[in-house]
């Protein structure tokens, strides 16, 4: 930049600064007038554009004003609203109104992880990598306790309405997440998520703000997450998302055959990263003291309605055999959902088994039941009303509040506990395959022509010549 020239003998020297350096922009003229320079400048520059065509001038809507940018913002946010499907409108504060039924009963359960989180991080004995070992009857996974004293950190107050909060938000998210699995012509059809929110917000509340149960919403948070993960093909975290739902709750184990709806060619890279999330979480413990293996063999008492009784097991706590058991069972009943092509069924399955075979009956194991339901009413079946969800909300949630009119005894309880946990899994495992949601593969993705599925999936995903017309002819006549 030049200097600017001092006054000349005969010249008298201008003002410095000029005296409308500071003067506002003309907006009457032009949004972007310089009103700092000096006349003489101004004067050229009105001189050049006004030797410019019309449309190369700078046009005030290009530099609005602070109420056009607002109203800009409002526009934006009207229309982004406008974009969120009708369901939701209803299905928020649906959510809202059973958080406030709930509120007065809030956090049953909270102690167990204010104490369990307090001990992880002390500096005494029975404390830290030796708290499994000195208290078995915490069967809460570290990351839960982690998460908890998070929350914790804010004050025993303070930390426990935060984490109600947050956890009692988590409904219309993890229907959300559940949604996002739908194929997208599938979406369409809005009514299908209206319903099945209808049935499963409400159980839903029983675990996040009745009991505040953080590793069961951890554990069945992140194996949604593995869904979406194998889904997309993902192994490295599908096992992670598996691996983190284990190190919430050790129940969770089961949920691990979902691996093998991945390409038989990721199974290695799924299952290292399953093993390692597992080991870095679990192995400090292991290693300070064995006895955190003590966690595997605490026991409950065996209630009166559970469908342990009934099918004959009258012990007074859980049997030595029952964890094993829930583990080895839900697991073979995952991989027959995976063989039948309804891999997504594998939560369903594996939580059907864990409430026939736990001595428990807590409300809060309803919500992890409906929750496999919506799975396979949203992603696995056609069907528009989400039959399996309303079947396991009458046989294990509403059946608890009919005394007036169908007093059921403890037993006749167990036995409707029973009938979900094996007549369901059946039925969605044995429906006929022109039910399912995904057509013609049956595998994660169904890229049937690139499809990468081990020889034993993909051989049963291929339909025969009479599965073909039969599609067919049901493609023509069902109503679109």
């Amino acid at each position: 930049m030049t200097a600017r020239p001092l006054a000349g003998p005969e010249e008298t020297a201008e003002p410095w600064p000029p005296s409308d350096w500071f003067r506002a922009p003309d907006r009457s003229r032009d949004t972007v007038s310089p009103g700092w320079m000096t006349p003489g400048t101004q004067g050229r520059i009105e001189q050049f554009r006004a030797a410019q065509p019309q449309a190369a001038r700078f046009p005030a809507a290009e530099f609005p004003a602070a109420e056009s940018r607002l109203a800009l913002a409002g526009t934006e946010v009207r229309q982004a609203l406008g974009r969120v499907a009708w369901p939701w409108w209803v299905l928020w504060p649906w959510a809202l109104a059973w958080v406030a039924f709930q509120a007065g009963m809030a956090g049953q359960s909270w102690h167990f992880f204010a104490q369990g989180g307090r001990l992880l991080f002390a500096n005494a004995p029975g404390a830290g990598l030796r708290l499994y070992a000195a208290h078995p009857d915490l069967q809460i996974g570290p990351l839960a306790l982690t998460v908890s004293s998070v929350f914790r950190a804010l004050g025993p107050g303070n930390g426990e309405s935060t984490a109600i909060a947050a956890m009692s938000l988590t409904g219309p998210l993890m229907l959300a997440a559940v949604w996002r699995l739908v194929p997208t012509a599938e979406r369409q059809r809005r009514s299908r998520l209206l319903f099945a929110g209808l049935l499963f917000l409400p159980v839903w509340t029983e675990l996040t703000t009745h009991f505040a149960h953080l590793d069961d919403l951890l554990a069945l948070g992140f194996s949604v997450a593995a869904l979406h993960a194998v889904d997309r093909r993902h192994p490295v975290w599908a096992g992670l998302a598996l691996a983190a739902a284990v190190d919430a709750k050790p129940w969770a184990a089961a949920f691990v055959v979902l691996l093998l709806a991945l390409p038989r060619r990721q199974w290695l890279v799924a299952l290292a990263a399953f093993t390692g999330g597992i080991a870095v979480v679990w192995l400090p413990f292991l290693l300070a003291d064995p006895r955190t293996l003590a966690v595997v063999h605490f026991t409950i008492p065996n209630d009166r309605s559970s469908a342990l009784r009934v099918l004959g097991v009258m012990a007074a706590r859980t049997p030595w055999w029952d964890r094993s058991a829930q583990l080895l069972l839900g697991a073979a009943g995952g991989a027959v959902a995976i063989w039948r092509g309804r891999w997504p069924a594998v939560l369903l399955v594996a939580l059907a088994v864990r409430m026939m075979l736990d001595p428990g009956v807590y409300a809060y194991y309803t919500s992890g039941a409906l929750l496999g339901t919506i799975v396979v009413d949203l992603v696995v079946t056609r069907w528009r009303l989400p039959w399996a969800t309303a079947t396991a909300a009458i046989l294990l949630y509403a059946a608890r509040f009919t005394h007036a009119l169908i007093p059921f005894s403890l037993h006749q309880l167990g036995i409707l506990r029973l009938v979900f946990a094996i007549g369901l899994p059946v039925v969605v495992l044995g429906i006929p395959g022109w039910w399912l949601a995904r057509r013609p593969g049956r595998h994660a993705r169904n890229r049937q022509a690139h499809s990468t599925a081990p020889r034993w999936v993909a051989a049963r995903a291929t339909p025969s010549a009479s599965e073909h017309g039969a599609q067919g002819r049901l493609a023509q006549i069902r109503p679109r």
